[in-house]
């Protein structure tokens, strides 16, 4: 059944459920929460349920309302009971494996690309996108009962983008559903979040988290420690290897462990050896930030429990006790400026090499 694969999102499973047994489904929505949570997996078996000819009968119609009454991009319902249970797509059907391959004619899924004809630059949604969604939405639906449209990271509109989306949102076509998926509603103008209904999804709990990882094959103790260094977003920990991110771990460290020895000369060594992955430099950098949190959190004699690497807890404790408060509290802010000088598209060789700087000088 749909959303059965959805794992710790019961408020928005419940919403969803609900909205399409009872008819009053929205003719668009604002998906809400951190990356890694399964915002985007919800909004294709969301699709799926709407879609489905075998599980759903075809759902009532809902009519937008007009828009002076237009409030939380609700509709109007016409039949259908208020009940979310059994609701949900059959799963294997034609209609629900071509929405999962993404081939449906009545579904459309939106993700930031390259500038057309370029394998590299600025993943964004252009103007060109929403324009060729508004012309399918303009169809009639050509298999199912409803035509859905996933946009999937719609922070990344260009800044023309949302303007010319809001003609859709504000007189949408009949049976017509569109999902945005952000990480915070100030991502988009306020006039295109106020015409869609917000569902929000939040950080997986360890145990729901680790009970996913370790569905797929990950090992306990490892799916334990990328539950907590995900911070509850198992999608996140999913996308890389675990062994790769175990070996990562241990780049960093050793590189904090040899900056701390020789200096200048490992300064120079990793920002040459490294200086040249953004990505990887984003991933270091976070690693560092986590280790440092661990560490503040050891030196306050917190609950081993909320160590993110928890299997390192005596090797933090170690270390927490011959640091002190301002060593610490200056990692951390080093690490900080370091992701903000990346995000500011500053090199990675000189930001990598700036911020080793700085940990060594706090170490000294």
């Amino acid at each position: 059944m749909a959303f059965d694969a959805v794992r710790g999102q019961p408020a928005a499973v419940d919403v969803l459920t609900r909205a399409i047994a009872s008819g009053r489904v929205a003719h668009a929505y604002a998906f809400v929460g951190p990356p890694g949570v399964g915002r985007k997996l919800t909004a294709i078996e969301f699709a799926k349920a709407l879609l489905c000819p075998l599980t759903l009968p075809s759902p009532p119609l809902t009519l937008p309302l007009p828009s002076g009454e237009r409030g939380r991009g609700e509709g109007h319902r016409v039949g259908g009971e208020d009940k979310g249970e059994g609701v949900g797509s059959c799963g294997r059907c034609a209609t629900c494996r071509k929405v999962e391959a993404g081939i449906h004619p009545d579904f459309m899924l939106i993700a930031p690309t390259f500038p057309e004809g370029k394998t590299s630059g600025t993943l964004l949604i252009r103007i060109e996108a929403i324009r060729q969604l508004e012309q399918r939405a303009a169809l009639c639906p050509a298999e199912g009962a409803w035509k859905v449209f996933i946009v999937d990271d719609a922070g990344r509109m260009t800044a023309e983008a949302p303007q010319a989306f809001l003609k859709t949102l504000e007189e949408p076509p009949a049976r017509t559903v569109i999902i945005l998926i952000l990480t915070q509603t100030r991502e988009l103008p306020a006039t295109v979040i106020s015409r869609c209904q917000v569902v929000r999804f939040m950080p997986l709990h360890e145990e729901e988290a680790v009970s996913l990882l370790r569905s797929r094959g990950i090992d306990e103790p490892t799916a334990r420690v990328l539950a907590r260094a995900s911070q509850g977003r198992p999608g996140l920990a999913l996308a890389q290897d675990p062994a790769a991110w175990l070996e990562r771990r241990e780049l960093a460290l050793s590189i904090l462990a040899e900056v701390g020895a020789d200096g200048a000369t490992a300064i120079f060594k990793w920002g040459e050896a490294l200086g040249r992955d953004r990505a990887q430099m984003e991933q270091l950098i976070e690693t560092w930030w986590l280790w440092y949190r661990d560490l503040l959190c050891a030196k306050a004699g917190g609950d081993p429990r909320l160590l993110i690497h928890g299997d390192r807890a005596v090797e933090l404790t170690r270390d927490a006790a011959v640091r002190s408060w301002d060593n610490i509290v200056g990692g951390l802010a080093a690490c900080r400026e370091a992701w903000q000088a990346l995000q500011r598209n500053v090199t990675p060789r000189l930001t990598l090499e700036v911020m080793l700087s700085r940990l060594a000088l706090e170490a000294a």
